[in-house]
């Protein structure tokens, strides 16, 4: 019995001394709570590149007398810009019509538009050809030359349809202007007014003219102004060694030989 009661004792005593290390151990197996880790911020998206800076070629003025700004200027040729003469293949002579020269060119098509008139010097030689439908004129020794080239395009230049400002020089008023007669001598332009009962005079040859025929009655013979009159811009030429006559628009003009200098009329003003 005293055995029994001993042995009872010791498990009884066993038990108390190890349930304080049972939970002590429980106590150290229990996970530690870590602190969690912060999400990354995203990455800030990269800013946006620039877009490309758009050219726009602002409404330019109807071409028309060649006004250079540092070598160059812009004009537009209207989709019925009136034909005339051109000489040369780029470069072209200084006289030359621009909008007749942007379509051989092929700066222009049929429909018009915007084009550059870059400033070149005078050549001693001019080849004509023939590109784009438009055919052009050999000349000798010109005194002033241009290229011409595209500007822009038919989405970047909003078409032209109010009537055209002249440019800053355009041309004096006929009032302002004397009365023309034959090719002052000494000037290789000239200016002037022919009225519309203006006297008529001799003509020879039929563009170019020579220089002593009346200025009045070769323009009306090369249209460049009609029974009504006008202002006309003269311009001196070479002297060719034959010049022959025709007739056009109501005006005779008559054969020449030799003539040591000619005249042409500015169709850009």
């Amino acid at each position: 019995m005293t055995y029994k009661v001993m042995i009872a004792t010791a498990l009884i005593a066993g038990a108390m001394f190890s349930s304080p290390v049972m939970a002590q151990s429980g106590k150290k197996g229990a996970s530690v709570a870590t602190p969690a880790t912060p999400a990354p911020e995203p990455a800030p998206e990269p800013a946006p590149e620039p877009a490309a800076p758009v050219v726009v070629v602002p409404n330019a003025p109807e071409c028309g007398a060649l006004t250079f700004d540092n070598g160059e200027m812009v004009c537009s040729c209207p989709a019925d810009a009136r034909r005339g003469s051109v000489w040369g293949s780029g470069p072209y002579t200084g006289d030359s019509n621009i909008c007749t020269a942007a379509r051989h060119a092929g700066a222009v098509g049929a429909e018009g538009g915007v084009i550059r008139v870059l400033e070149r010097p005078g050549q001693t030689k001019y080849e004509g050809s023939e590109a784009n439908g438009v055919s052009t004129s050999s000349w000798g020794s010109y005194g002033q030359s241009y290229d011409i080239l595209a500007a822009g395009t038919a989405a970047a230049t909003p078409a032209v349809t109010a009537p055209s400002t002249q440019p800053s020089s355009a041309p004096v008023q006929s009032s302002a202007l004397i009365a023309c007669t034959t090719m002052p001598a000494g000037v290789d332009t000239h200016d002037c007014n022919c009225a519309a009962d203006a006297p008529g005079g001799s003509v020879w040859g039929n563009g170019p003219y020579t220089s002593d025929s009346n200025i009045c009655d070769a323009a009306r013979h090369a249209g460049y102004i009609d029974a009504a009159g006008g202002d006309v811009f003269v311009l001196r030429v070479q002297g060719l060694a034959e010049y022959t006559g025709g007739e056009g628009n109501g005006v005779t003009s008559s054969d020449w030989g030799a003539y040591s200098d000619s005249i042409v009329f500015n169709w850009n003003r």
